[in-house]
């Protein structure tokens, strides 16, 4: 599952999703995807407008967290949660669900790591980076769904270029188990 959040500012305690961008991958196709801007139910920062492109109007009408928790809950069974800095995606969904009194808990994987492991001599791993290193065009930079099936590129990509026994190898040393680490 290649998640990405755009978030209404950088604390999941204090601030909430805005949207959301999942693509959910099996045998290597792409079999479910939600790409879905919330009324994250607080006022959107100038800041984050300007980094996302999203405004408060974009957000009226829209559903709330709890809204799609079922259809979250489906994309979501029996599946790896893999976002680049994966800690700050997954305790925003952490913390919003617990906020809707439920537990959230996955196996994850970092892709800012697995850049790390794979090209262990570039200085950053930052998805701008990672973007003009493997020479992709995103569309729309900081948008959920834009920047999920750029982290889905670059790992089929790399499994292909590395080939499948040593890339899950470097995968498996690098996946983070469901243990709830962050509470």
């Amino acid at each position: 599952m290649f998640v990405d959040v755009e978030t209404t500012g950088g604390m999941a305690y204090s601030s909430r999703i805005l949207e959301i961008g999942l693509l959910r991958v099996e045998d290597g196709k792409v079999v479910a995807t939600m790409n879905q801007v919330l009324d994250p139910e607080e006022p959107v920062p100038g800041w984050i407008t300007e980094l996302t492109g999203i405004a408060q109007p974009e957000t009226i009408g829209k559903p709330v967290f709890v809204d799609v928790l079922p259809r979250l809950r489906e994309l979501f069974e029996n599946a790896v949660f893999i976002a680049h800095n994966a800690t700050f995606d997954y305790s925003f969904f952490r913390e919003e669900y617990r906020k809707a009194g439920r537990k959230f808990a996955m196996d994850k994987l970092c892709t800012v790591k697995l850049s790390r492991a794979l090209f262990p001599g570039e200085r950053s791993h930052r998805l701008d980076d990672v973007i003009r290193r493997s020479g992709y065009t995103v569309k729309n930079r900081h948008r959920a769904f834009d920047d999920a099936e750029v982290l889905h590129k670059f790992y089929h990509e790399n499994r292909a270029r590395v080939g499948a026994k040593p890339f899950n190898q470097i995968v498996e040393h690098i996946v983070w188990p469901n243990q709830q680490l962050f509470m």
